[in-house]
């Protein structure tokens, strides 16, 4: 699930970009089960669907990079594939952030650091207690416990390494950054790939039996509004599969894969 892409040559920087509104989105949702007499889909069911729905969209935002990239690493670029992996690229980027890491603990050679709580991919991590920063190298544990035997090839402060691990202590829910050497303990800066804010659509009352939209409360789909109809049909997929109306689904499935 995590740690899937390929590390992305990233600057991290602030990007505006106009967002779907949530609110758009189940009104239109519901005029086209309404129209076609396909049941009510409730406010916690739409926004279970929702969240799934952006999930599959910033999966496919993913994907998609990747491929690209893959395909100009074997040199089978052009112009037109270069413009399609910096959209690719762009999509992407809304969710590139970054800030330190905590310090937790010392465990054997390394020194223990919390996730971010809301990560998708470890772009960059940069030591800077140094003389200069330093960029601390990703590797895996054998590689790692290999390079540790020797004092000539051993990770120091200037050639920092790192490797990540799934959640192993209460203190560490969200899996584990471990750094050597273990002398590392402050000074970690982070840029990563975040997952996108659950998107939710909250009401205040109910008037002649209907919810009220509360945008106060709400959370809008965190994906550029031209993504606004493919979260339309993938939100009638899952409402068809669950509201059993075979037609629903057929029809949003045909539309999503067009758009593909």
């Amino acid at each position: 699930k995590r740690g899937r892409p390929k590390r992305m040559p990233f600057f991290l920087f602030v990007i505006f970009v106009l967002m779907v509104s949530i609110n758009d989105v189940r009104e239109t949702v519901l005029a086209i089960c309404n129209k076609n007499n396909y049941g009510y889909i409730s406010p916690d069911d739409f926004n279970l669907y929702a969240e799934q729905a952006q999930l599959d969209v910033f999966n496919e935002f993913m994907d998609r990079y990747n491929y690209y990239i893959n395909l100009e690493n074997q040199h089978t670029s052009g112009s037109d594939l270069a413009d399609l992996a910096e959209g690719a690229r762009e999509d992407i980027e809304m969710f590139m952030t970054g800030g330190p890491l905590t310090f937790d603990a010392v465990g054997g050679i390394y020194a223990l650091f919390n996730a971010p709580d809301n990560w998708y991919h470890i772009n960059v991590l940069t030591y800077t207690g140094g003389t200069s920063p330093a960029e601390i190298a990703k590797g895996s544990r054998l590689d790692i416990t290999r390079l540790s035997n020797s004092n000539l090839t051993a990770p120091t402060t200037t050639y920092p390494m790192y490797v990540m691990s799934a959640q192993d202590s209460p203190n560490r829910l969200n899996g584990t950054i471990a750094i050597v050497p273990s002398t590392i303990q402050a000074s970690v800066e982070s840029i990563y790939i975040r997952y996108p804010l659950t998107p939710s659509w909250n009401y205040v009352t109910l008037t002649s039996g209907e919810p009220v939209f509360n945008a106060a409360t709400s959370q809008d789909f965190e994906v550029a509004a031209d993504q606004e109809s493919k979260l339309v049909d993938k939100i009638l997929e899952k409402a068809g599969l669950s509201i059993r109306e075979p037609e629903v689904y057929k029809t949003a499935a045909v539309n999503d894969n067009q758009q593909q």
